[in-house]
């Protein structure tokens, strides 16, 4: 396991590996990304409290360092900076953070000057943010010298209709899969050096992606993207399930409507392991006896067991051709969701 190839991150297409090849990523401005999060209600005349929440757009830079640097600007400590989610770094991309300034009133953010990010908006707000609290992020992005148009257009009539693997990205799992190599040697005990917490984030996010990963890749392997005995069923845009103990006529319906959604397993711990049941849970059991050492090291932290669907589905899709050869397409995502498992269905970029 120590050895876990880069390639084995990702699981089969779906859709067969796509006939278009193209380029993406060629300038930082060709993936645009913008988190859409509702700010707290409040009266804005009477904007209060001791959190600062900044609108940042940034170019080439990843979250954690625009985080440091918001934070040397403040004059705090790096862990009193908070951000909902991590955006790509080869990108132009616009988010929220929040600092923690008891006391103090906006600091002048206008006077912050960076190469790679901006300060675009700052308001007052009683409470930080939050992991996870945006909805969902908008992508805008450029693919150029696309080889085959009418495979291109087809492929994108198939993912807007029939979803795409909803698999966690590559960047999930560090480069060259580094923060799943990682995490194997700290769950079985051979990595001996301290690590802090933002490490030991990363290494437990990249142990249960994975795991995630080969569940879902399983199931399209042997084709079964149908419900399972025993699986939970999400209900659509929400973490709620309910485990589907009899797959009838009325389950397939609301499956077909996107009522509900098939759902792959985030591992947790104790009793918090397991929450499928019957047929689903000895696919995923299977899967899992496959990598001991994850499931052991996972198994003694303390982890809330959850739910993730398996297929994703691109919201408020779009597709505009720039030229012969250069399309634009523009879609939302719920947060957690990783353009890249789209645009690997959709085009070659290699």
């Amino acid at each position: 396991m120590t050895e876990t190839s880069y390639d084995s991150l990702l699981g089969p297409y779906l859709h067969g590996v796509p006939n278009s090849g193209g380029v993406i990523k060629a300038e930082p401005e060709h993936f645009q990304v913008v988190e859409e999060l509702e700010l707290p209600q409040q009266d804005p005349q009477l904007q209060q409290g001791e959190h600062q929440w900044l609108w940042v757009r940034k170019r080439g830079a990843n979250t954690p360092y625009v985080a440091a640097q918001l934070a040397k600007f403040a004059g705090v400590k790096e862990r009193d900076v908070s951000y909902s989610g991590l955006k790509d770094r080869q990108a132009i991309t616009e988010q929220w953070f929040s600092i923690q300034l008891p006391g103090q009133q906006l600091l002048p953010w206008h006077e912050l000057e960076h190469p790679e990010f901006s300060v675009l908006q700052a308001v007052l707000q009683p409470r930080k943010l939050k992991t996870g609290t945006h909805k969902r992020n908008r992508f805008t992005i450029r693919i150029e010298a696309i080889t085959d148009t009418d495979a291109f257009n087809q492929r994108w009539q198939q993912v807007c209709t029939q979803g795409v693997p909803n698999y966690y990205g590559l960047q999930r799992f560090g480069k060259d899969g580094q923060n799943i190599s990682n995490a194997v040697e700290w769950l079985s005990g051979r990595l001996r050096r301290r690590l802090n917490r933002t490490q030991i984030g990363l290494y437990l996010s990249a142990a249960r992606s994975f795991l995630f990963n080969q569940v879902l890749a399983e199931r399209i392997r042997h084709n079964l993207l149908t419900p399972l005995e025993g699986e939970p069923m999400l209900l659509s845009g929400s973490q709620s399930f309910f485990i589907a103990e009899q797959i009838d006529a009325a389950l397939l319906e609301r499956l077909a409507s996107g009522d509900i959604e098939l759902s792959g397993p985030l591992m947790g711990s104790g009793e918090r392991q397991q929450i499928s049941q019957a047929q689903a849970a000895e696919l995923e059991q299977g899967v899992f006896a496959q990598y001991p050492e994850l499931l052991q090291g996972l198994a003694k932290q303390r982890l809330d067991g959850g739910r993730r669907a398996l297929l994703l589905r691109p919201q408020q899709a779009q597709l505009n051709w720039l030229s012969d050869t250069v399309a634009e397409i523009s879609f939302a995502l719920p947060k957690g969701c990783f353009a890249t498992a789209l645009i690997r269905e959709l085009v070659t970029t290699e």
